[in-house]
């Protein structure tokens, strides 16, 4: 796979979502989605014109398979944000780790993410290499609570 352009998507490709990022300032998320696959993409200014992936931006992309939204959606809403009192996870335990759609994935509860330092989670995907850094065999994205409250990112991934 590599980075995908939302302004010329590939054929069986269609931009879901554009959000504020919130995490960072001047900051977009895209949210892609394929038949099979979804992908995050965060657009940030470039710091180096001739390192852009897109005019003046730098791109960083997380896919996952498709069926990994609800996943996603279920383990937040119904364990990671609950207490163990009210049938959440163990206490103790901040993350969840499966087999989804034949993909090795992650999320794990941080109460630091952003520059705001949020709480919020890192989705994670094992058996996806990262695009952009070689040496990373992983992709990953920080999500916040705001995001996905205030910003709609939930119900975006509930749609999907």
């Amino acid at each position: 796979m590599r980075l995908l352009h939302t302004d010329k998507l590939p054929a069986g490709h269609q931009l879901i979502a554009k959000l504020d990022y919130l995490l960072f300032k001047d900051e977009t998320l895209y949210i892609v989605a394929s038949a099979s696959d979804f992908y995050f993409i965060i657009k940030k200014p470039a710091m180096f014109a001739h390192r852009a992936e897109e005019p003046g931006l730098n791109l960083y992309q997380t896919g996952f398979p498709r069926v990994a939204a609800a996943w996603m959606v279920d383990n937040i809403e119904n364990k990671l944000w609950k207490s163990a009192t009210e049938g959440g996870l163990p206490s103790g335990t901040y993350f969840i780790d499966e087999d989804v759609g034949g993909e090795n994935l992650k999320i794990r509860r941080t109460m630091h993410v952003g520059a705001d330092q949020d709480k919020g989670f890192v989705l994670l995907n094992f058996s996806r290499p990262d695009l952009k850094f070689t040496e990373k065999n992983f992709q990953e994205i920080d999500i916040s609570d705001r995001l996905l409250l205030k910003g709609g990112l939930l119900d975006v991934l509930k749609q999907l």
